[in-house]
């Protein structure tokens, strides 16, 4: 359960860092876009990176951390892969990790929980649940490394989205956008995300019957694309 963090301050400054590999044409980016909006339209300065441009250079290394340095609020959206964060995630928080140990050792930097860390999670499955094991290490990273936790959010059924904008996606996501502003109006205070944000993006985007149904299509239209229809029931480990 999240609740406010007492003495909480409001922050000044966001950050987004977009964790897919798809970097400008990811569904995670435009996730995380939208809660960067509202937190713009709050009025806090925000910033955003993809993890592929974190990772270009050592003088784009340098922008990462000072930009997780004069953060407020880092918002980390990102895929579900396997259970887990996409590697290049996982390489660019080594790296802040490291920074930040080395920098400060056993004293995280600036103070315990005067940067709040938030984790927006997204998933092709139809349960949220599958999301849990990745949310957990988010935590853990906030932990180690002297951020807040702020909470996460975890969005089922990704595909149905798939990159686009969320105003064109009709009422399939109006309970994304509810959570989003519930979301925006506790963290431009300095609190955590609330549990009625998590509990309404838990809800099913859509039938769980139409999803698989549009999966499967879905799948199937890029077998045909690929030219791989003749190999779709191949079982190479078996």
């Amino acid at each position: 359960m999240n609740t406010d963090t007492p003495g909480a301050t409001a922050p000044k400054k966001a950050l987004l860092l977009a964790g897919s590999p798809r970097g400008k044409a990811s569904t995670s980016l435009a996730f995380g876009r939208q809660l960067l909006r509202r937190l713009e339209a709050a009025g806090l300065a925000t910033e955003e990176m993809t993890v592929s441009e974190a990772l270009k250079s050592t003088e784009d290394q340098h922008r990462l951390h000072k930009s997780f340095d004069t953060a407020d609020v880092v918002v980390v959206s990102f895929p579900l892969y396997v259970d887990q964060l996409p590697a290049p995630l996982i390489q660019v928080l080594e790296l802040v990790a490291e920074r930040r140990k080395g920098l400060f050792g056993a004293t995280p930097w600036p103070g315990p929980g005067i940067q709040k860390l938030a984790a927006l999670v997204q998933c092709g499955f139809p349960e949220t649940l599958q999301t849990r094991p990745a949310v957990d290490i988010m935590r853990q990273f906030a932990r180690e490394t002297g951020f807040g936790w702020a909470g996460a959010l975890a969005l089922g059924m990704g595909g149905a989205i798939g990159g686009k904008r969320l105003e064109k996606t009709g009422g399939v996501a109006r309970n994304v956008h509810r959570a989003l502003d519930i979301t925006a109006a506790a963290l431009v205070t300095g609190a955590d995300i609330p549990d009625e944000a998590a509990q309404l993006l838990e809800k099913p985007l859509m039938p769980k019957w139409l999803y698989i149904i549009a999966a499967n299509w879905g799948f199937r239209n890029e077998i045909k694309k690929q030219g791989a229809r003749k190999r779709a029931l191949d079982r190479p480990y078996a």
